[in-house]
């Protein structure tokens, strides 16, 4: 008893000595941890009920809903999103604010086209009005289509949600009094750059800076008046407390860094690995199913990390979910209706899946092939749908083709047969390809007569085409025979996708943009002639002829003919990664244009050092020039870019931050080519032609044949802390594309700009003069010098006293007070530095003869009068052999004969004079 008593008091004074801070919360369900959702009414709405997170993404679709449809419908306990927030077409909806008053955290976790807030298409909405809002951990924000929506713009996105793109609209309002109401000023702050709001009541919160609340350390933000009641905690959170770490007796949830208990995570469908409630397990583990009285687990395996469970793709977020799958372990069921450019998701994040376990599943699903499971060798089923099909598509208005032909000859089907029903586009001849591979042959009833192929032409006929290529967009085809010259021909021709080599069927509703030509008919050839000219180089094409006779009301089409244009000038590479990984080495990365991925031989790039603040320090004063060169920006140390459609993807980790990118840098989105600093479409530069450098570092380089297949390519050498531009070119056949180009910084050196003194020397007059060396190594150029003296009195805390040089001095002759002994030291600024100093220098002044000063003040006043003499003598001379001799010398009535020769010694040497306070 005694022992469970003093048990009982460790574990409370360990909470305690941790300093828990209360959320200010009240849990309406066990934990108020809830999981993400797809919201499509109203009612669903209610789910979120007591949530005070949200492991997952919330995202709400609800087109049919008034504005008194949210009346009382407010989420007082949500505080946190760990993945994104989705605001979609919401047309009651007239605030978000509303709907989540204390929503203080969206995490970022997974992200929904990197961006992590998305309001978008809501016509009533007046305003955000997340006022309490304080972080975006990770990704952007997407403001759209928000017509009466205020003060959308009065908000600092690039605070809450940093190092991340924002894609914001203005409001399109032509209600005079919307306009009104969104012309009201944010009056929270009289400094502009905090002058920032919600609405007309409500401030935005700043979690830095001089209007930032002062909070518990535990918290991140916290209420006015109470810094210990936090909105969300900074570290842990254990039962509605903010902790530094979990009770011993919790495992954590990392989504949001709540400590749990094993009963929470369960209900979470989760399980338990290494003290860490988990929903997949990590590389080299595979997870082993429990059953009802053993939980889940992950256990070791090779390889194993590219095995998924069952996947059940209907939404974008399911498709990019499935992007490491090689090996299902479950089943794939495909239902994806009304997402754009869902084919080419489809083949991005499907095309690694090799073998499926169970069985695949196709239904209801506006997709026109199965090309995207490129990489598909085997379907074991080990479990059937309805205890008997391995494949069963079924219900698809718009597919017209199954696997390619490489994946149909070497596909294992190992179980079951295969269902085809209500495919009206999709010819029988395409299913018996597929039925060669199934060990139990479908009957009458798996594959209905009539109900596959009845609104496509599936008749063929074939043609012997012949192709004529005239350059690199242009092409004659001539076919025959000529079967009927009663009949209309069409030519149909398709650009292909690359990596597309399935045959395609032109139909109204394919994902390709076929072209039609009508053919003349020749009747006294038996062939016909197609004639196109508007062709893209290096791009692969299919075309078919269409046949319709209007008699018989028959359309026929002929087989498939493929052929490819030639490569010509390649388009430019796109460079995804341009990142310094040290002061002196930059790590290129690149993608080449998908249409020329093949084709290119090899690489040009030229590196040139943007010699700017070298070129303008000898013009800008920095002694006066008080700006701030040093804030820390990792963007300059790293271009890192998403390529657009067209290009090759760059590799597997492109959601988030790449493998050799600095930390703080994000992926930035892409657009347009033209319009982006990472080409110029219309001016190109010349080319630099030879190598040169100065002191140890590249100032120009040129690298020539970098050879092909290759897109990573590192480049030392470079000088510390220095901008170089880098410019890329792909290769074909001699021809080269134009440049790609980027920027970046390198890192600055260690133990770099420290200058060395040289000399030194101080009098009994308060007279030192400094001499310096620059130092061996900077980074970037000189700035600007700073001389600091400081006399050795007994005065506690003195400040030196400070003289400032410019960039191209190295030496100054300075008044300081009077004193026997000086600390002096000499620093530097350059762009990664304010304030590199030499060490310390300790001098004693020097006490001068007075006897020693004047024979050297007599001894310079006699060369002064010998050099006037000497000029004086001069000057007659050339007046005496001058034709025009002047009467009055200009210069006399100016002169004052009392002043002091216009050359002392003194002149030599910049000399200033700093009192000391």
């Amino acid at each position: 008893m005694a022992k469970a008593v003093i048990w009982l008091l460790i574990q409370f004074l360990y909470i305690g000595s941790i300093s828990p801070q209360r959320l200010q919360v009240k849990y309406t369900n066990s934990s108020g941890i809830c999981k993400g959702d797809l919201f499509k009414s109203v009612a669903d709405l209610k789910n979120l009920e007591g949530c005070v997170v949200v492991v997952g993404s919330v995202e709400i679709f609800i087109e049919k809903s008034k504005a008194d449809s949210f009346t009382n419908m407010t989420f007082w306990d949500l505080r946190e999103i760990t993945e994104y927030l989705l605001i979609y077409r919401v047309r009651g909806l007239e605030s978000v604010g509303q709907l989540f008053p204390n929503l203080a955290r969206i995490r970022g976790v997974r992200l929904l086209n990197n961006f992590a807030l998305i309001v978008y298409d809501n016509s009533n909405l007046t305003e955000i009005g997340l006022f309490s809002l304080i972080k975006i951990d990770r990704g952007g924000v997407t403001m759209w289509a928000l017509p009466q929506a205020c003060f959308v713009d009065t908000i600092d996105w690039k605070v809450l949600a940093p190092r991340a793109r924002h894609v914001i609209s203005p409001p399109l309002i032509d209600i005079p009094m919307r306009k009104i109401q969104c012309s009201v000023p944010c009056s929270c702050s009289s400094n502009t750059a905090t002058n920032r709001c919600w609405n007309n009541r409500r401030c935005q919160i700043f979690l830095d800076g001089p209007d930032a609340d002062k909070c518990n350390d535990q918290c991140l933000g916290c209420r006015k008046t109470n810094k210990d009641a936090c909105f969300v905690c900074r570290n842990f959170t254990y039962k509605g407390k903010c902790l530094a770490e979990c009770p011993p007796h919790t495992i954590l949830l990392p989504d949001n860094q709540y400590c749990i208990t094993v009963e929470e995570c369960f209900e979470l469908d989760r399980w338990v690995f290494n003290n860490t409630c988990v929903s997949e397990c990590p590389m080299d583990y595979r997870i082993k199913n429990g059953t009802r009285n053993r939980p889940t687990i992950c256990e070791p395996c090779t390889h194993c990390e590219i095995t998924c469970g069952n996947l059940k793709i209907q939404s974008l977020s399911s498709i990019q979910s499935a992007e490491k799958c090689v090996y299902v372990n479950g089943y794939l069921e495909i239902h994806v209706r009304a997402i754009p450019g869902v084919l080419g998701d489809l083949r991005m994040y499907l095309g690694q899946i090799q073998e499926v376990s169970q069985f695949v599943s196709i239904e209801g699903s506006d997709i026109t092939t199965l090309d995207f499971l490129s990489s598909l060798r085997k379907i074991k089923g080990q479990h059937l749908k309805d205890d008997k099909y391995s494949i069963d598509i079924h219900r698809n208005n718009n597919l017209q083709t199954l696997f390619t032909a490489s994946v149909t000859k070497n596909l294992t089907i190992e179980a079951g047969t295969a269902r085809f029903d209500h495919n009206p586009v999709l010819c029988m001849s395409k299913i018996d390809e597929l039925k060669t591979r199934l060990p139990v042959a479908p009957s009458a009833i798996d594959i209905p007569e009539g109900s596959n192929g009845y609104r496509g032409a599936c008749e063929e006929v074939t043609f012997e085409f012949e192709i004529t290529l005239s350059g690199e967009s242009s092409a004659l085809i001539q076919f025959s025979p000529i079967l009927d010259h009663s009949t209309h021909y069409t030519a149909l021709y398709v650009r292909l996708p690359p990596g597309v080599y399935t045959t395609v069927v032109p139909e109204t509703c394919s994902e390709f943009e076929w072209h039609a030509i009508d053919i003349p008919t020749i009747f006294d050839k038996n062939y016909g002639v197609v004639e196109i000219n508007d062709l893209h180089a290096a791009s692969s094409y299919a075309l078919c002829i269409e046949i319709y006779d209007p008699e018989k009301k028959r359309l026929v089409r002929s087989n498939i003919f493929n052929f490819t244009t030639p490569v010509g000038i390649p388009e430019p590479p796109f460079i995804v990664e341009l990142v310094a990984s040290a002061s002196d080495v930059v790590v290129l990365r690149w993608v080449d244009h998908k249409d020329y991925v093949l084709h290119i031989d090899y690489y040009e790039l030229d590196v040139t050092l943007i010699d700017n603040y070298s070129r303008t320090s000898m013009v800008v004063d920095y002694c006066r020039y008080k700006e701030d060169l040093f804030d820390a920006d990792y963007t300059r140390h790293a271009l890192v870019r998403r390529p657009p459609p067209e290009y090759a993807r760059g590799c597997e980790s492109m959601c988030g931050i790449l493998s050799s990118v600095t930390p703080g840098a994000m992926v930035e989105e892409y657009f347009d080519v033209c319009d982006d600093s990472n080409f110029d479409c219309n001016n190109q530069e010349s080319i630099i032609s030879s190598n040169s450098s100065f002191g140890n570092y590249v100032r120009t380089l040129v690298l020539l044949n970098i050879s092909s297949p290759r897109n990573d390519f590192q480049v030392g050498g470079l000088a510390p802390f220095s901008d170089y531009k880098f410019r890329l070119r792909a290769c074909s056949g001699g021809h080269c594309s134009r440049s790609a180009r980027g920027v970046v910084r390198t890192f600055s050196l260690k133990n770099a700009d420290i200058p060395s003194i040289t000399y030194l020397h101080a009098n009994q007059f308060g007279h030192i003069f400094v001499r310096w060396n620059p130092p061996n190594v900077t980074n970037g150029p000189i700035l600007s010098y700073s001389v600091e003296v400081l006399p050795r009195i007994n005065i506690n805390d003195l400040m030196p006293q400070v003289w400032c040089v410019a960039a191209e001095e190295t030496r100054i002759f300075v008044q300081s007070v009077i004193v026997s002994k000086y600390l002096v030291r000499v620093c530097v600024r350059t762009l990664a530095s304010s304030n590199s100093c030499s060490d310390w220098i300790k001098i004693t002044s020097v006490t001068e003869s007075k006897t020693i000063l004047l024979w050297i003040g007599v001894t310079c006043g006699i060369l002064i009068y010998i050099a006037s003499f000497i000029v004086g003598w001069l000057k007659r001379r050339l007046r005496h052999r001058s034709d025009v001799v002047p009467l009055v010398d200009s210069s006399s009535s100016l002169r004052v004969e009392s002043e002091p020769p216009a050359m002392l010694l003194s002149d030599f040497v910049p000399f200033h004079t700093i009192p000391l306070d």
